[in-house]
């Protein structure tokens, strides 16, 4: 017997190492780019706020009878971006006080004054009642300041003493 000889048409291509087949095979599935996705949903619901930050105080100093004296303050309000707003200011702790005629007091003695909306001291600033009116705006997201004006009138009169009184500043959106 004769050895086999090879067809001179056919040739015998040597086994590859087994590394080098799986580097071919994982070579051949990153060349073909094969992805799968998935989509969520993002959401969030922004609800109108308001914060307010009083001011300092609205110091009158020493007031003299036949004098009156200004004195001012602000107060701040932050709201989401949108939100409509009223400022309104309460009556005050002092006993018998209303919108448009405020009081401070020393033990039982009383000095009257005015809180107001404008520097000329003449648009009462209140809950929007009795004569009084509140202050609105749009929140912007950022501190919106107001100026309180107020006033002790030259015709108050009362006793030696150290007047004071506690507003309440409300937003209502």
């Amino acid at each position: 017997m004769f050895p086999r000889q090879p067809n001179a048409h056919s040739s015998r291509v040597p086994p590859l190492p087994r590394a080098l087949a799986v580097s071919v095979l994982a070579l051949s599935c990153a060349v073909a780019g094969a992805q799968s996705s998935a989509t969520f949903t993002v959401t969030a619901t922004v609800l109108p706020s308001c914060t307010v930050v009083g001011g300092g105080t609205l110091a009158f100093g020493i007031v003299t009878p036949g004098n009156q004296s200004d004195g001012s303050v602000s107060v701040t309000a932050i709201c989401t971006v949108g939100t409509p707003y009223t400022l309104s200011l309460d009556a005050g702790t002092g006993s018998g006080a209303t919108m448009t005629q405020r009081r401070m007091s020393s033990g039982a003695d009383i000095l009257p004054y005015g809180l107001y909306r404008d520097a000329a001291r003449t648009q009462p600033w209140g809950d929007g009642t009795a004569g009084s009116s509140t202050v609105g705006s749009t929140g912007t997201g950022l501190a919106q300041a107001f100026t309180v004006y107020g006033r002790v009138p030259s015709s108050a009169t009362t006793t030696v003493g150290v007047y004071a009184d506690t507003i309440t500043v409300t937003a209502t959106y």
